[in-house]
């Protein structure tokens, strides 16, 4: 559920929604998950205070780890996929750890990396059950700004979840977004949203004890060191998500997973999208 289906919901997804999002830091926590794509997405987005929230679960939606030998780790390169995706369990386990989420609370969809778009109606099914049994009232996930397609993915099902779940008579979470990456300027831009207008977005300084225990989460994805580099520990930025089209580009020009070279492009990603939405029965929604 995101600010634009706010008002089918009652006064506690107002209070959720709005500025200035005590709850983040302070007060009463919601029942909240974690819907992310990749082990170390969660450290990324919410390490400092993913500990303070204690999220039912934290999910991820690929096992982190891709076909393609191309997108491993240089070092790593011929352990094979099954090995490299048990290295990355291990490694989000750690930092879950210094985190203070317990390793029972991790679970895995099982996608595979840079495919999940691909799975998109059975992520989306498995969410809404997940949904009708927890009843989180937020859900964290990235935010559709084409920096990578399986943040893109997870982004889809969550969204797709949420309004079937209230087609099935659930209370729908409030969708909540953790800032990751994109290229919406051309170059790679790190822990900042593509602007929505009348969407309101909050930055949340870390102190030096939070930022210090980020870095030892960080330090935990010893795998993904170059990948993480580009990432700081000062600030965390989080919003209410806002209503969208996922047939259509996030942003003009080229995503900063087609600059990479991904086996996929967006184009492709978006006809996927529009046929699994398609499959779900929501084709009909203009937005999500």
């Amino acid at each position: 559920m995101n600010l634009a289906v706010l008002r089918r919901q009652g006064p506690s997804a107002q209070e959720l929604a709005w500025p200035p999002f005590s709850w983040l830091s302070s007060g009463r926590a919601p029942r909240c998950l974690v819907v992310l794509a990749h082990p170390d997405d969660e450290t990324i987005g919410l390490g400092a205070r993913i500990g303070r929230l204690s999220p039912i679960e934290v999910v991820h939606v690929t096992d982190g780890a891709p076909r393609d030998e191309r997108f491993v780790p240089a070092g790593l390169a011929g352990i094979g996929r099954e090995r490299y995706a048990a290295l990355r369990r291990e490694e989000v386990t750690r930092a879950m750890s210094a985190g203070n989420v317990p390793a029972g609370r991790l679970r895995c969809l099982g996608a595979v990396d840079q495919e999940a778009i691909e799975e998109a109606p059975s992520l989306t099914r498995r969410l809404v059950e997940l949904f009708a049994r927890t009843r989180p009232e937020v859900v964290f996930t990235h935010p559709y700004e084409g920096g990578h397609p399986d943040h893109d993915a997870a982004a889809l099902a969550v969204h797709a979840a949420a309004v079937l779940a209230l087609w099935n008579g659930v209370t729908a979470p409030l969708i909540f977004e953790a800032a990751s990456y994109h290229a919406a300027r051309g170059r790679l831009l790190t822990g900042e949203f593509i602007a929505h207008p009348g969407v309101p977005e909050i930055a949340l300084r870390l102190s030096d004890i939070e930022a210090s225990r980020k870095r030892a989460m960080l330090a935990c994805f010893a795998s993904q060191r170059e990948v993480l580099a580009p990432f700081g520990a000062e600030v965390e930025r989080f919003r209410p998500a806002p209503a969208y089209d996922f047939r259509r580009p996030p942003h003009d020009g080229p995503l900063h997973y087609e600059r990479l070279g991904f086996p996929i492009d967006g184009a492709r990603w978006r006809r996927l999208a529009a046929k699994a939405l398609t499959l779900l029965g929501l084709e009909r929604e203009l937005c999500l």
